[in-house]
């Protein structure tokens, strides 16, 4: 979409300066702003580090009073910054404002509130108010989903699963039998949620399967991105908690409980039982053992194993996790290695010597 400036900062509750008759058609960065554009600048110093595209900025100056906006384009500022001439839109939170206007320049899966008749529909199912569902979607028996919700073509919903308003369940994501979905939820394309967790034991040297027979209940406004899988629980939940957002390419497994408000990054993995606090925050390629408990407030850096009960507010890293100042001591050790090894050799040779006088 396409507003004028003072109609979108009428939308963002905002002030501005400038014309208001400028119309925005994009969101964009500070740093690739054209014609139509709305960037933001959190403080005006980050104008200092910036690159310099030609027309843009002035190659000498790099300050907020150097921005070159005859492109017809805006930026969001801090409320007090000053650059005269140019069209600015004052906030107390410019990267909040700027995330804000994007998504109404931006509007996202386009929603027709309808079921195609292309789409697979089983028996007791109960949709709400303009849901939209594409063709070939399959929506099994006793399936129920609220209002507004987009459901996209591919996507497979199992027997009794319940799906909340407003989410948007993007193409050839499965959402096995039994699930419970919250509000806002957005499932990016091939999300597996309710996959039989990884259950086995041995008898006479023969692997013998634990049925899987609990489920996986997601909370409202959690984000889950494409071919990440979370599993069903043994016999209870699998529980991914209000807020959190997972990456592509994460492997969350049967009992687990993410807290809420949890960020993991893509290729990480929560073993099975494994219970987290709020606001976990995974670099990539990070995992947690099974059967832990991982207090509030904690974060992995990328290629973190967590390997023991982690406490509130801990920073950890390596492999297994130590806590961050260790990590880096270790680190400056193991890179001082060669050095060290260079001294005890010298130290041998001069022993050696003295060994051969003697």
């Amino acid at each position: 979409m396409e507003f004028t400036l003072k109609d979108l900062c009428e939308r963002l509750n905002l002030e501005y300066s400038g014309d208001g008759d400028m119309i925005i058609t994009h969101a964009c960065g500070i740093d690739d702003i054209q014609k139509g554009g709305l960037a933001y600048i959190a403080n005006p110093k980050e104008i200092a580090n910036l690159p310099t595209p030609a027309g843009i900025f002035d190659s000498r100056k790099k300050n907020i009073q150097d921005l070159d906006l005859s492109q017809r384009s805006a930026v969001i500022v801090p409320i007090g910054t000053e650059s005269p001439g140019s069209s600015l839109v004052y906030s107390n939170d410019p990267m909040l404002d700027h995330a804000k206007a994007a998504k109404l320049l931006h509007e996202g899966a386009s929603k027709s509130g309808m079921v195609d008749d292309r789409a697979c529909i089983g028996e007791k199912v109960k949709l709400g108010e303009n849901v939209t569902i594409d063709a070939n979607a399959v929506i099994y028996n006793g399936v129920e989903i609220g209002d507004h919700t987009v459901i996209r073509s591919g996507v497979i919903i199992m027997d009794n699963t319940t799906i909340g308003e407003n989410c948007l369940i993007y193409p050839n994501v499965t959402i096995r039998e039994h699930t419970r979905v919250g509000n806002g939820v957005i499932l990016h394309p091939g999300a597996v949620i309710g996959a039989d967790g990884y259950g086995f034991f041995q008898r006479e040297r023969k692997n013998i399967k634990i049925p899987q027979i609990g489920r996986v209940v997601i909370e409202d406004d959690v984000e889950i991105g494409a071919c990440t899988t979370v599993d069903r629980a043994r016999f209870k939940e699998t529980i991914i908690r209000r807020g959190s957002k997972l990456d592509n390419l994460i492997h969350i497994a049967h009992n687990v409980e993410v807290g809420e408000d949890s960020l993991i990054t893509a290729q990480s993995g929560i073993a099975g039982s494994t219970r987290t606090g709020h606001h976990l925050m995974m670099g990539g390629q990070s995992g947690i053992k099974d059967n832990l408990r991982i207090g509030n407030n904690v974060t992995l850096l990328a290629r973190t194993l967590v390997t023991s009960k982690t406490e509130d507010n801990s920073v950890v890293a390596g492999m297994p996790s130590r806590p961050i100042d260790i990590w880096r001591k270790i680190q400056a050790l193991i890179n001082s290695l060669d050095s060290l090894f260079e001294r005890i050799r010298s130290l041998e040779v001069r022993l050696n010597k003295a060994d051969d006088k003697e």
